[in-house]
């Protein structure tokens, strides 16, 4: 048996949304939607796989400050690729509920809506 999501409030979600009628996404919500999508090139955005990817490109620079300075050479290399990988996965957890609250409402176009399959030829 499939368990219903729980949004930050601990209320359930159906696929559709909220259980209890409500706007699936709150206003704050919705304007930081619209932001990001302002922002940020659709082709990057569009499905999760793609946003995934998105994060590693975000959290590769302070991984590799991090990781590729050792701590005697440049402890400000080091803390400064500390705060960009935290800054990846700050915008990581802050957006990505956003983005699925936003599909679940069907306000997100789906990538076959985006980029519609070609047709087939009639020489095929």
């Amino acid at each position: 048996m499939e368990r219903p999501l729980a949004d930050q409030t601990g209320q359930g979600l159906s696929a559709a949304g909220p259980a209890n009628g409500s706007p699936p996404l709150t206003a704050a919500q919705f304007a930081l939607l619209s932001q990001l999508t302002r922002w940020l090139p659709a082709p990057a955005i569009i499905s999760r796989r793609r946003r995934r990817f998105l994060f590693l490109a975000l959290a590769a620079p302070g991984f590799f400050a991090v990781f590729g300075t050792p701590l005697h050479h440049s402890l400000i290399a080091m803390v400064l690729g500390f705060l960009l990988f935290g800054a990846a996965v700050a915008f990581r957890l802050r957006t990505e509920p956003v983005f699925e609250r936003a599909e679940a409402a069907d306000l997100w176009p789906s990538p076959e809506r985006l980029h519609p399959s070609p047709k087939e030829s009639p020489r095929a």
